[in-house]
């Protein structure tokens, strides 16, 4: 399916994507994803897509879904994510999902064993997760990110670029990249922002 229309919606976290079909057979469908402290365990894959990018509620009604994120600020780097995520897991009512998908280094691991990794082994899947999730979205804004540092179930990070001087870098987007290795790796990851020195 694909989006025909972007609306902004009252709450300024959430916006409407009008899509050329369907999406419900009847009715409507309300899924949350719980804080970031929480992995969404459904077997939805547009609920799992999203909300690994920080989305925190999922609406769908008629011909459009509704799609809040953690913090308004977030649209400004996961927006395009979002978008994707929709066109690629958002099927019409009745349809089966295609098994087609393109690989991604996250299948070429099991997830229940990140955590007895050795650490340079876990750096090197963490490196891999921002290459194909969290870059390309900061790289979208003019910016990136450096991991300084991983020991003891920290990722010690430096944003490069625009994402340095952005005000959003310290809330919302480093909120985002949590969520993000929490859901796809591991929730006792911790991620923070290195001091210059």
């Amino acid at each position: 399916m694909k989006i025909i229309e972007q609306e902004e919606t009252p709450n300024p976290a959430a916006l409407k994507f009008i899509m050329d079909g369907p999406v419900i057979a009847s009715g409507s469908l309300s899924i949350s994803g719980g804080n970031e402290d929480e992995e969404y365990t459904g077997d939805n894959p547009l609920a799992a897509a999203l909300f690994k990018v920080g989305v925190t509620d999922i609406f769908l009604c008629q011909n459009y879904v509704s799609v809040t994120m953690f913090s308004p600020r977030g649209w400004e780097h996961f927006l395009d994510d979002v978008k994707a995520a929709i066109e690629e897991h958002l099927l019409p009512p009745g349809e089966e999902p295609k098994k087609d998908k393109k690989p991604s280094f996250l299948d070429s691991f099991n997830k229940e064993e990140f955590p007895s990794l050795a650490e340079d082994k876990k750096r090197d899947i963490i490196e891999s997760l921002m290459d194909e999730i969290i870059r390309p979205a900061l790289a979208n804004d003019g910016g990136g990110l450096e991991i300084m540092k991983f020991e003891d179930n920290e990722v010690t990070i430096k944003y490069q670029g625009a994402c340095g001087s952005c005000p959003s870098s310290t809330g919302g987007t480093l909120a985002a990249i949590s969520r993000a290795l929490k859901g796809y790796l591991d929730p006792e990851l911790e991620v923070v922002i290195g001091r210059p020195g």
